[in-house]
């Protein structure tokens, strides 16, 4: 990584931060008003149709799923020995699941209520843990495999693709009525976060210890 992907790196790490303080800060205080009525127009305007669709989408970012994405991405990376390669994948997916868990339970914010609700749930609902883990964990894998891609557009194409499947899955939450729209952009802030953090941390460990090997053999 060089030096101005170790800065970016940094200032996207700090902007996902302080977004995700500045959400978590207006659930505390109450300025919820923008939810309340992006949660309300979407389930005025919901359809049977689009409820399936969105029903089947959002079962992509259930934790069964990752689960079983990230379980057979670990198998494949494991067998190439990409080792760098799981130990990041491992750390963004699992340690994002841990900080949803913690900061789920730290706010315990009550879920949107619908008299006719689409879809319930029964866990707290900031942040999002469909939005973080979709991105930890799809977002990972895009970054893994969009490496290893010699042409641009083919990295392109897998960013681009990941970014809208993850963006879906997030907006299935909110159609379904089971998120508030500061639930799901806390949820991506907060993986990114984590994501930038591990990767910047990895990256300083593997120049540590290339480093080091490098002056063994003098």
């Amino acid at each position: 990584m060089s030096g101005r992907a170790l800065l970016g790196g940094f200032a996207g790490l700090v902007a996902s931060a302080w977004l995700f303080g500045y959400l978590a800060s207006e659930v505390v205080e109450g300025e919820t008003g923008v939810d309340d009525e992006v949660a309300r127009s979407l389930h005025a305007h919901a359809s049977p149709g689009w409820t399936d669709v969105f029903t089947a989408i959002t079962w992509l970012g259930n934790l069964v799923a990752l689960a079983v994405v990230l379980a057979a991405a670990a198998i494949v990376l494991a067998r190439r020995r990409w080792y760098a390669d799981l130990q990041f994948l491992l750390l963004a997916a699992l340690g994002t699941k841990a900080l949803t868990e913690v900061f789920k339970w730290s706010f315990q914010r009550e879920r949107p209520f619908f008299p006719d609700p689409l879809a319930s749930e029964s866990t707290y609902s900031f942040p999002s843990g469909h939005a973080s883990m979709s991105l930890a964990v799809y977002g990972s894998l895009a970054v893994i495999v969009a490496r290893r891609l010699e042409q641009t557009w083919q990295r392109v194409a897998v960013l681009g693709g990941t970014a809208v499947l993850v963006a879906l899955i997030g907006f299935s939450r909110l159609y379904l009525g089971v998120h508030f729209l500061s639930d799901v952009v806390a949820g991506y802030a907060l993986a990114i976060a984590w994501m930038l953090l591990c990767a910047l941390a990895l990256n300083l460990r593997w120049r540590q210890t290339s480093r080091y090997l490098a002056s063994t053999k003098q």
